[in-house]
This record gives structure tokens, sequence and C-alpha cells, in this order.
């Protein structure tokens, strides 16, 4: 009897690592994941309120994206800006990601971008968890694209 119960204590033993270590493996896949979405969705979102402030008219608070630098943008939009002027934290994604606003008005909107090379802004996200960082870019014409790749 003795040798059974040995055995069966082993095996669920052995059982129960098993089911620990797919779980460990699991978290950290969906970890990885939910910091993707984060930046997706804070890209999305900043570039989706840069669009909606530049269709306003300057007498009603609206931006000129081809001369306003990125720090008067962020600073129209209320976003908090506490690392540099252009940076904005994305919560959600880990504790080193950050989202850069380029406008015409910095001179530093990349006009080579293949999503869009008429952009008059761009938003990249790029986070520590995430696997792919994220570009959002604001065609001259309103449209608004998405890439993923490794900007860093």
């Amino acid at each position: 009897m003795g040798q059974q119960q040995l055995l069966l204590l082993v095996l669920s033993t052995v059982i129960v690592g098993l089911a620990t270590v797919a779980g460990i493996q699991a978290f950290s896949e969906n970890q990885a994941q939910a910091a993707q979405d984060a930046l997706v969705q804070r890209g999305t979102s900043i570039m989706s309120d840069v669009q909606g402030l530049s269709s306003k008219p300057a007498q009603m608070g609206g931006a000129n994206l081809s001369s306003d630098a990125p720090s008067t943008v962020f600073d129209a939009l209320g976003y908090d800006t506490p690392n540099s002027e252009n940076q904005t934290p994305v919560e959600g994604a880990s504790g080193t990601s950050n989202c850069i606003l380029e406008t015409g008005g910095g001179g530093t909107v990349d006009a080579s971008f293949e999503g869009s090379p008429t952009a008059v802004a761009e938003v990249e996200c790029i986070g520590g968890n995430a696997s792919q960082d994220v570009r959002v870019a604001l065609s001259s014409d309103g449209d608004i694209s998405t890439s993923f790749g490794d900007y860093r």
C-alpha cells in the first residue's frame, strides 16, 4: 500500500508542477498582448483627439499641425507630459511605455512613413512589454493609418 500512495503523491506533484508552469506561460503571453492592446488604444485615442483638434478653427481653440509644436498640441488636449514635452505615458503597458507625438510644427514628422507619406502628425507608442511598437499617422486629408514594427 505504501508504494501506491507514494506513486500517487509523486504523480500529483508532477501534474501540479506542470499546471503551474503552463499557467505562468499563459500569464506572460496575456501580459504581452495586454501591453500591445494598451499601445494601440492609446495611440489611436491620441490621434483621434489630434484629428478633432486640427479640424477646429484656431479662434475656437483648434490647432494648426503644420506650425504648432507637439507640446502645444498636448497642452491643448490636456495630456500629461511628465518626462518630455512631446511624450505622454501609456497606462496599462508598463512603467517605461510612452507615446511620442510629432507634428509639422516640431519639424519632426517623417515624410517617408510608409503608411502615410503626407502625414501632418504621427504618434509612436513604444512599450517595454509589448511585442511590437505602434505608429499612428494623420494624413493631410484627415485619414488615420496604423502600422506595427520595431521603431526603437
